[in-house]
């Protein structure tokens, strides 16, 4: 297959961005009228038809993107691709073996770099929609619209593409994984499949197991995560060369160290803006598990995993290239904001709220993206260049 041609890589992400918006307000338009709970007791045959629909134009958009370092990593994973000689990696937990028997399966099967990125492409898209269909089928078009419109999908489906595969492994294994039985068993064997894709994703895997064992109420996840506020804000360089000294992943002791790295790295120091960002779940999670004292276990271990995954991101926030440990917790958001709004009970009108909520939670991609971010980081000096660059 051939890229992408008619759109310039530099224009992908506001085509991407700008489609989205529009797609996520007219939906808010569809249900901002309605003052009852038809989200809650939809039947939703039409609109999982559409999800899907929706899911696979994404995944040909971000899969057949061009080789560009308007992408990122993306020129770095296609010359990696490249040079690679195709052989069999055993398994070992000293590298991510799954990775790298992906890359030796496309290269065998003779795909271009283009196929190849199509192959993650659907795999980073199709497990999220399978996470969609196990947690919240009825309103499975809602789910991916929270998802296609976080503020990291795109940049782990186009930059950090490892990771965001990883993590979109742990999604389908969250969601399996309070059941019990054969699906917990199952949910394992995919945290391990993750952890042989990014063994950054041992992170989320550990906070569910212990969401089972040790901190079973999210009061003390919500604790934790305050507290780490406090000691990243007292402490917060020596506890980064702590958790480098520990090996928990050779790029963190890499960002940590080299200083010129953060001239590829919009702000450095602690990030109060993407805290901000970040806590927006920790409420959604107090106000539904402390104050209207709702209780469920698929929740509770998807807020778990997010309030102790963001808390390590926050006690390391100094690093360089931070928003890669981010990502840990990032990943969650969507399921943590629309697993409470579609699945329980929480208001009269909840379907103007939902509507609200996800005008609210689009809007502030766009922002932060078009106006904030961009006019910030380097290569891009502003939003007025970037409409009419040449």
């Amino acid at each position: 297959m051939e890229p992408i041609e008619f759109i310039p890589p530099y224009f992908y992400n506001v085509v991407y961005y700008t489609t989205l918006l529009i797609i996520c307000w007219f939906t808010v338009l569809y249900y901002i009228g309605s003052g009852q709970q038809k989200i809650l007791h939809s039947e939703g045959s039409p609109a999982q038809a559409a999800a899907l629909f929706l899911s696979i134009i994404v995944i040909f958009f971000l899969g057949l993107r061009q080789i560009s370092g308007e992408f990122g990593d993306t020129w770095m994973y296609a010359y990696d691709y490249w040079r690679i000689e195709p052989e069999y990696d055993a398994i070992s937990l000293h590298n991510e073996w799954l990775w790298n028997d992906i890359r030796a399966f496309c290269k065998l099967s003779g795909f271009n770099p283009h196929e190849y990125f199509l192959l993650i492409e659907f795999l980073y898209i199709g497990l999220m929609f399978v996470c969609g269909l196990i947690l919240m089928r009825k309103n499975i078009w809602i789910v991916m619209l929270f998802f296609f419109s976080a503020f990291s999908s795109y940049s782990f489906g186009t930059n950090g593409i490892r990771n965001g595969l990883a993590c979109s492994v742990m999604l389908v294994a969250l969601s399996l994984f309070p059941e019990r039985g054969p699906k917990r068993v199952f949910s394992l064997i995919l945290m391990f499949f993750a952890v042989g894709i990014h063994r950054t994703v041992l992170l989320p895997s550990a906070a569910a197991i212990g969401t089972l064992f040790l901190i079973k109420d999210t009061k003390w996840a919500i604790r934790f995560w305050i507290a780490s506020i406090g000691l990243s804000l007292v402490a917060g360089s020596a506890v980064t060369q702590f958790f480098s000294s520990l090996g928990f992943d050779d790029r963190m002791a890499n960002y940590s160290a080299d200083a010129s790295t953060t001239d590829y790295f919009s702000h450095t120091g602690f990030r109060w803006d993407f805290l901000l960002y970040s806590c927006f779940p920790v409420i959604m999670i107090w106000y539904v598990t402390r104050y209207r004292k709702f209780t469920d276990n698929t929740f509770t271990v998807f807020a778990n995993a997010y309030l102790l995954c963001n808390a390590f991101w926050i006690l390391v926030i100094r690093s360089s290239f931070s928003n890669r440990f981010a990502y840990l917790s990032w990943f969650l958001y969507p399921i943590v904001i629309a697993y409470p709004i579609l699945r329980m009970n929480l208001w009269r009108d909840q379907d103007r709220r939902t509507a609200l909520i996800l005008f609210l939670y689009s809007g502030f991609t766009f922002f932060m993206y078009y106006i904030y971010y961009f006019g910030t980081s380097l290569g891009f000096q502003g939003f007025d260049i970037y409409w009419w660059r040449r």
